[in-house]
């Protein structure tokens, strides 16, 4: 009989530093909830706060690369890993991207070759995405969280999610602000922790992930 292999589940609370409330919410996800990674927008109002995170050793800190023009795409990451360099004390452990594609023309180049030479996971290179519960698919539910977790099929896989505090400052600058709270309130529940166990995933952090 073969050998069963294991599948591992990260799960990744985007926007880290967004506002301070985005903050509150991920530590509280991490704390209480099944969420075992973070990534940094470096350039947020909040994202000093980062500096902190290393008080939780079983959470892998990474950079949320936040591009706005992909001309600049490799000037850009350097810039920003200069500065999470600054803010956390140590390189990141893993980088996705804020609103774009770590596949997309332009992106996926300078995030490959960058990966490479530091040997630093990124988003889609090394694991299976799963980003279908929450923002992409208007679903905050614990049903659809757990419609979310049978995607997995990979020995890795990383699930997305933006779970957050909302507030007037987050309001008036993101479309998407009060579902986050309800994200947070299925990423930290008993039930989903049992459904993991269930469908036999281990929870795992970037920083576990072996570099290929």
């Amino acid at each position: 009989m073969a050998k069963q292999l294991n599948k591992f589940l990260i799960v990744n609370a985007d926007d880290f530093g967004y506002s301070y409330s985005v903050n509150k919410g991920i530590i509280e996800a991490h704390t209480k909830g099944i969420v075992t990674s973070t990534s940094v927008m470096v350039d947020a109002i909040a994202a000093n706060e980062a500096k902190n995170l290393t008080e939780f050793p079983n959470l892998s800190i990474g950079l949320h690369f936040d591009l706005k023009d992909e001309t600049y795409a490799e000037i850009e990451l350097e810039r920003q890993i200069e500065k999470f360099v600054f803010i956390v004390g140590r390189q990141p452990d893993h980088i996705d991207t804020h609103k774009r594609h770590t596949t997309d023309a332009g992106i996926k180049e300078v995030l490959e070759s960058f990966s490479k030479i530091h040997h630093i996971p990124v988003r889609n290179f090394e694991a299976k995405y799963i980003g279908s519960f929450g923002i992409n698919s208007n679903d905050t539910s614990i049903d659809q969280l757990k419609r979310s977790i049978d995607e997995a099929t990979e020995a890795y896989n990383e699930l997305m999610t933006h779970v957050g505090y909302s507030d007037d400052y987050l309001r008036n600058r993101s479309t998407y602000s009060d579902p986050r709270e309800e994200e947070l309130k299925s990423i930290c529940s008993p039930e989903i922790v049992a459904y993991i166990k269930q469908k036999g995933l281990v929870l795992i952090n970037w920083s576990s992930v072996s570099y290929t």
